[in-house]
């Protein structure tokens, strides 16, 4: 059964298609463009760009393919993106899925996997652990069209019988985050004998997730017979201390450390509790399984490889 993986340029998406790749089965990539370094001729997977959210893609895609499962991860993948247009973060966000459902009911597709972000339960005023029954109350467009997507899954999925599943991913990090991540800032600046500057975020949550662990939970949420669930958190399962990320990064690179300024870097910062995961661990055999030393020393691996040092 053909899997299709759209955003193949950015973190999930590219790590989700390597390890299907790894696995030998049947996947088609798509994103605007193959990313630079990405042999997919070599590998033997079929592209399709698509610039979301173009409708027509998606039935071509399933016509001239065969697809019959998706795993969507093109989107504007945070609030750091695209601040100053929501409107082409609606479009993006919402237009591309709302385009992907309709194409599943129109061809009955099997599962799709999409995913939503812990910015979908918004800021709230405390930082007590949060399962899925808590409402959503996003603050961010960003954030809106994730708690919106999920409502757009939940009604497809009863009215028209669409069989999709969101996950709500906390701050994603390993190989190939681009974009901002205090992971792979620790880093660069260790390697570069830099100290990095990091928001206090007083009263507020870290919650890292290495990005292979959130593909274990991908694949198995793609290759469940059925799930309970429409939503699922994917996390550490716990909060994490500043002062425990910045150890845990020494481990793999000695020379990072890190002071707090009101200037420093603000995001991978939440309001609200640490995402509970009993659902993923239940229904997707999911346990977080990669530590932040490890994930670390993959992120340098990568960094190091990417600068040619």
């Amino acid at each position: 059964m053909t899997i299709l993986v759209t955003g193949i340029g950015g973190l999930i998406g590219a790590a989700v298609l390597r390890r299907l790749v790894r696995l030998g089965r049947p996947v088609v990539a798509m994103d605007r463009m193959v990313p630079p370094g990405l042999d997919l001729e070599r590998l033997g997977v079929p592209f399709l760009p698509h610039d979301l959210p173009d409708p027509q893609r998606w039935h071509e895609a399933v016509a001239r393919f065969g697809i019959r499962r998706v795993v969507h991860a093109g989107s504007i993948s945070g609030p750091m993106l695209l601040g100053d247009n929501p409107a082409r973060i609606l479009d993006i966000n919402l237009g591309g899925l709302a385009g992907l459902l309709e194409a599943a009911r129109i061809h009955r597709l099997g599962r799709i996997v999409w995913f939503s972000s812990i910015m979908a339960y918004g800021e709230r005023s405390d930082l007590e652990p949060v399962g899925e029954e808590v409402a959503l109350h996003p603050h961010t467009v960003y954030g809106a069209t994730k708690a919106a997507g999920e409502a757009l899954l939940d009604a497809y999925g009863a009215e028209q019988g669409v069989d999709a599943v969101a996950l709500r991913v906390a701050s994603c990090y390993g190989p190939g985050r681009t974009t901002s991540c205090l992971i792979r800032t620790l880093v660069e600046d260790g390697l570069a004998g830099r100290i990095t500057r990091v928001h206090p975020a007083g009263g507020r949550s870290r919650q890292h997730i290495f990005v292979e662990d959130v593909v274990d939970a991908v694949l198995a949420a793609l290759d469940a017979p059925g799930l309970p669930r429409r939503a699922y958190n994917i996390g550490p399962g716990r909060c994490q201390t500043l002062d425990e990320i910045v150890a845990a990064v020494r481990e793999a690179v000695p020379g990072a450390a890190a002071v707090t300024d009101p200037a420093g870097l603000a995001w991978n910062t939440f309001g609200v509790g640490a995402l509970r995961i009993e659902a993923a661990a239940r229904d997707l055999a999911f346990r977080p399984a990669t530590g932040i030393a490890a994930g670390a020393a993959a992120t340098r691996d990568w960094v190091l490889a990417r600068t040619g040092a």
